[in-house]
């Protein structure tokens, strides 16, 4: 069992070694955790995986020179065999060092990922463009949505009182238990999180 919620803040420091540590500028703490939010997995040991798929090369790129410091000097290839459309899938990824033991703790439970209390003081602008440029969604008439599916409905409401708090932001929970932003807040929404989205990924702003 990880997650011991209540019992830790998330941090900017961590230690490396018994007497050496780590400290991540704001900048880069809230894009970390804006991947965690989305598709980045934490092993049990502290690294933290970071992947996006071949099209989005530019933009895991960009996260490599933002983390650079505390990543593995390497991007590597990966190539997979995908059953459900009968082709191999090419990606690209990169590590984080094992320095995020604290974050494992804290963001996992019985092996599952999940919404940890102490995440909302770090909701901010860059942190939600993170997470929209991993995890997001247009539709065709121009809404946004998160894909939280993976998250427990509890922790979906978290985030949604946590965008209202935060930026009075108004969202639904769906059928499908993913997060879709209300017509009302859809300008907000974009207005917050435009500066921070990568070229590679304009297309998904109206």
């Amino acid at each position: 069992m990880d997650n011991t919620e209540g019992s830790q803040a998330i941090k900017q420091t961590y230690r490396v070694r018994k007497n050496s540590v780590l400290h991540l500028s704001k900048q880069q703490i809230e894009i970390v955790l804006g991947c965690i939010l989305g598709d980045a997995y934490i092993y049990p040991q502290g690294k933290i995986c970071i992947e996006h798929g071949i099209k989005q090369q530019e933009y895991l790129l960009w996260k490599y020179q933002q983390l650079e410091s505390l990543a593995y000097p390497k991007i590597s290839q990966v190539v997979r065999w995908d059953k459900r459309i009968n082709k191999n899938t090419i990606s690209k990824r990169f590590f984080l060092r094992q320095y995020f033991r604290p974050l494992r703790k804290i963001f996992y439970l019985n092996r599952k990922k999940v919404i940890p209390s102490q995440l909302v003081n770090w909701i901010s602008p860059l942190l939600l463009a993170i997470w929209y440029m991993d995890d997001g969604h247009l539709d065709k008439n121009k809404y946004p949505s998160l894909m939280t599916e993976c998250y427990t409905k509890n922790d979906n409401l978290k985030l949604k009182n946590w965008l209202y708090q935060k930026f009075n932001i108004d969202t639904i929970i769906n059928k499908k238990n993913r997060i879709l932003i209300k017509s009302n807040s859809t300008d907000k929404f974009f207005q917050l999180i435009k500066p921070y989205i990568h070229k590679s990924l304009l297309y998904k702003l109206p």
